[in-house]
């Protein structure tokens, strides 16, 4: 039987609930996408992958691909009116939100984003189970994070 020193500080389990509020769909920030999430969003949007990628998606350096984003640093999927125009198909990094590993560094750190998403803390319970699996695949690879500019 693990010890209590051997559990993640949220071994209860923390509660979320997405209110498709798009905040963190807007400002600074990066959304990584593999091949396979650029083919599921192509085919979303109607476009072929090419078409799509050359549209879309920009190399971060050395490091992989991303979504551009508007001159005022939105997501490029996002639409102040109508929200996100690919949440069906999103990439799994805006599906695993807020349970990304520089958000439960701490509880500290989960709490301090209570500020910028409405539904941390609401809505139903996660167990520690369910978000351990969303951190070991959140879409973000290990050397980055939401605030990385590149």
């Amino acid at each position: 039987m693990p010890t209590d020193e051997n559990q993640p500080w949220y071994k209860d389990g923390l509660r979320f609930e997405c209110t498709q509020c798009g905040r963190c769909c807007r400002g600074p920030g990066n959304v990584w996408v593999s091949d396979e999430e650029i083919e599921n969003l192509a085919q979303h949007v109607e476009r072929s992958v090419d078409e799509f990628r050359a549209t879309y998606v920009k190399r971060a350096g050395r490091r992989g691909l991303v979504l551009i984003q508007k001159r005022n640093q939105d997501c490029i999927f996002w639409d102040e009116t109508t929200g996100c125009q690919v949440y069906t198909s999103r990439p799994r990094q805006c599906l695993t939100y807020p349970f990304w590993r520089a958000n439960l560094t701490s509880e500290y750190q989960w709490t301090s984003e209570r500020r910028h998403c409405p539904g941390v803390d609401k809505g139903p319970l996660h167990s520690p189970e369910e978000i351990d699996a969303q951190l070991e695949n959140d879409g973000i690879p290990d050397h980055r994070n939401r605030s990385d500019p590149s």
